[in-house]
């Protein structure tokens, strides 16, 4: 009977820092997707002058279209960012991913081989 109290104790020991570690990991990780978004906000003009995206939330972009802006919803992996239009035709445009890269000043998104408002190539922004 006495060897089976430390038995319980060890795997009550064991149980809770399993539960510790895994929220552990799961606050690190959160930490990261919301620092990769706070570098997007803010207004993001293509190295050609062809596009302007400004991004205002943590799921939220517009691009200029002919002095216009068009929404997007957009979220955001380790490596790639998931964009959505979200305006007239949405219920006709299905989400796409696209690899990224983001640095102080750069961004670079990959929108091939397609993207809804956007050309099927690598664009490069530098942020105004």
């Amino acid at each position: 009977m006495i060897n089976q109290i430390p038995m319980k104790k060890i795997k009550l020991i064991h149980w809770i820092s399993s539960i510790v570690i895994m929220l552990t990991i799961i606050a690190v990780l959160s930490c990261k997707k919301n620092y990769d978004y706070k570098k997007l906000l803010g207004t993001w003009v293509s190295t050609d002058l062809v596009d302007t995206i400004n991004f205002i939330s943590d799921r939220d972009f517009y691009k200029m279209f002919s002095g216009l802006s068009d929404h997007f919803d957009y979220s955001l992996s380790d490596e790639s960012i998931t964009i959505q239009y979200n305006g007239i035709l949405k219920i006709a445009v299905q989400p796409t991913t696209h690899p990224y890269q983001i640095s102080i000043n750069e961004l670079s998104i990959d929108f091939r081989p397609y993207c809804y408002g956007f050309r099927g190539q690598e664009i490069k922004f530098i942020k105004k």
